[in-house]
């Protein structure tokens, strides 16, 4: 069974089309717990600066 002279030409182009797709979901994924991770810094820190006030004591 011969093959046509491109065939590796071919498989090497399906081969880099799927490290790209990796590589995107990768960078997808480090963004996205990148993302969480600021998203919880900024939840928290809100929460520790601007957090309830103090609760005043009732009248006497």
């Amino acid at each position: 069974m011969r093959v046509p002279w491109y065939a590796p030409l071919v498989l090497l182009f399906l081969a880099l089309v799927g490290l790209g797709v990796l590589g995107l979901l990768w960078l997808l994924g480090a963004l996205a717990l990148a993302g969480g991770a600021l998203w919880w810094a900024w939840v928290w820190l809100r929460r520790r600066l601007f957090g309830p006030p103090w609760r005043r004591l009732p009248p006497p």
